[in-house]
């Protein structure tokens, strides 16, 4: 069943992400690959100089095509400037439009962006001008227009009447309306008898209205004439008061260019790639021949200088998977929670809180608290580590008088006299160079006599020193107190060049020919440690632990 649901678990996960890459294929890429042409990809190569030269170029020829329109504008008829005046004015705003849709977050570094978006800019420029030419344009016709009218209209009053010839008229016409107003003073019989048999009055009348007529006539004429000839000079005066347009040069379209384009962010990316790249090597190759060396000079710890007796180990005992112990006259077990495998049946048994009450925080640290502990002369117990198939336990016996430095941790279990319980000393070294490069201030020193159960990943060696053994930093567990301890560079320079092995390892030396110190290393350090983030965790913990000596 698990089977069964596991396969229709990939296949339905199979088919949707087929689905959406359909999809995407239908739908999304037809828009993105109309946007990512062959010519794009040319012009965003393209570097800041490139692009700065192509803009001047596409300006000067810009300005030459404004050049032959704004020539062309002054020669059209008022027709075609009106109609082009609107197609630019249509044009303008979608430009407009555009421009004001913004950018993405990577045009302005992209040069086929920059290009596209300056050349609209440009284009947008030569509309603002050449929509001003055309605006002087128009209003030159309009203008011409209003002259020609007024020429027209004046060409109908070619003589205009003097002055003087209109006053002679005005005053004709005055004589004669005087002339026929006498006649009317007349007496009404007399009057009427000499219009009606001798006809004087209708000469009279007629030549009233024909002499007025003409004044008024000449008096009309004039008035006209001179408003015309009025309209053509103020309309002489308009057009001659209209500039002619002229050209400006297109705007720079390099003056705000970002000195940055995708061509140098790759160039500064690949630099840095290139320097994160190197740069460990070049650190490692500094740290190997000049680091290296100079902390090798720096005399070694050594955490007792008299003459304490080395740790001893009885010869021919290997580390195992278990280890029987057998208590003695006076002696206690102190075991540490899932290594005791055995017990002897009647034997004495309590729990014991800590390690040494004299370091708490060590014992909890270490897991060397709540200890089985076991007493019953000639009881016999056996001591594996039952959750760890990995790890292996060794005992190492201590003489009275004898130090060895350890690390708690490695700790399984004590044999230690019920009279005289395990001494353990901090003994630190802030101030050496060593131990600030192993990262481990603090020493722990365990005084014999005792018996010391260690534990460690497939298997414990402990060999002697003699003139001085070198190991990786993880693998000591502990060595004889009076030993000189410090570290050395690596054999070999590639394996840690290219980060095989690590710059320093650990030596431990005898400060005097055959004095018989020893070194308890562990097989396999990593053997049974867990992986992930989990593992992460637990190591910078274990780390912290080991600067303090636990």
């Amino acid at each position: 069943m698990k089977a069964v649901l596991g396969w229709l678990g990939r296949t339905g996960l199979l088919y949707l992400l087929l689905c959406a890459a359909i999809a995407f294929y239908l739908f999304a890429w037809p828009a993105i690959s109309a946007r990512l042409s062959n010519e794009d990809f040319r012009q965003d190569a393209m570097s800041i100089a490139e692009v700065r030269t192509r803009l001047i170029a596409d300006r000067d020829a810009a300005q030459a095509r404004l050049a032959d329109r704004v020539d062309t504008i002054r020669s059209a008829s008022a027709e075609t400037i009106a109609d082009r005046l609107e197609a630019a004015r249509a044009e303008r705003a979608a430009l407009a439009a555009e421009l004001a849709e913004g950018e993405g977050w990577l045009d302005r570094i992209r040069p086929s962006r920059i290009l596209e978006r300056k050349r609209r800019e440009l284009q947008l420029a030569a509309l603002e001008t050449e929509i001003a030419a055309l605006e002087v344009a128009r209003e030159r016709r309009a203008r011409e227009a209003a002259l020609d009218r007024a020429r027209n209209q004046l060409e109908g009053y070619a003589r205009i009447p003097t002055a003087a010839a209109v006053e002679i008229s005005q005053r004709l016409c005055s004589r004669a309306r005087a002339a026929l107003a006498q006649y009317d003073r007349q007496e009404p019989i007399e009057r009427n008898l000499r219009t009606i048999f001798l006809r004087e009055r209708e000469p009279l009348v007629e030549r009233e209205d024909t002499l007025c007529e003409q004044a008024r006539d000449r008096k009309v004429r004039r008035d006209r004439g001179l408003a015309a000839a009025s309209s053509v000079r103020e309309a002489r005066a308009r057009l001659q008061a209209i500039e002619d347009f002229t050209l400006a040069a297109l705007p720079d379209p390099t003056t705000d260019l970002s000195d940055t384009t995708v061509r140098d962010v790759m160039m500064r990316a690949a630099l840095a790639l290139l320097a994160i790249l190197l740069m460990p090597f070049a650190i490692r190759t500094l740290f190997y021949y000049v680091l290296a060396p100079s902390a090798e000079r720096r005399p070694p710890i050594r955490l007792i200088r008299d003459g304490t007796l080395p740790a001893t180990i009885a010869t021919g005992k290997r580390s195992g998977p278990s280890l029987q112990i057998e208590l003695g006259d006076n002696e206690e077990l102190l075991v540490r929670q899932g290594y005791l495998q055995s017990s002897q049946s009647g034997a004495t048994m309590r729990t014991q809180w800590l390690l040494s009450w004299r370091n708490p925080l060590t014992s909890l640290a270490s897991g060397m608290a709540f200890l089985t502990a076991a007493r019953g002369r000639g009881a016999m117990f056996g001591i594996s580590a039952r959750a760890d198939p990995f790890a292996e336990i060794a005992r190492i016996d201590l003489a009275k008088g004898a130090a060895l430095v350890l690390q708690p941790r490695a700790l399984a279990a004590v044999v230690q006299p019920i009279a005289a319980p395990l001494k353990i000393e901090s003994r630190w070294r802030l101030f050496s160079l060593h131990a600030w490069l192993t990262f481990q201030f603090r020493y722990l020193v365990f005084h014999g006599p005792a018996s010391m159960i260690v534990k460690g990943g497939r298997g414990v060696r402990v060999e002697p020193a003699r003139a001085g053994r070198v190991f990786g930093q993880d693998q000591l567990l502990g060595f004889s107190a009076r030993l000189a301890y410090a570290i050395r560079r690596n054999e070999t320079f590639q394996p840690y060049l290219f980060g095989k092995e690590p710059l320093f390892r650990d030596r431990v030396a005898d400060t005097e020919p055959d004095a018989g110190g020893v070194l308890v290393i562990e097989e396999a350090p990593m053997a049974g440690k867990r992986g992930g983030v989990r593992a992460g965790l637990e190591n910078a913990f274990d780390a912290v632990l080991k600067a303090f000596g636990i």
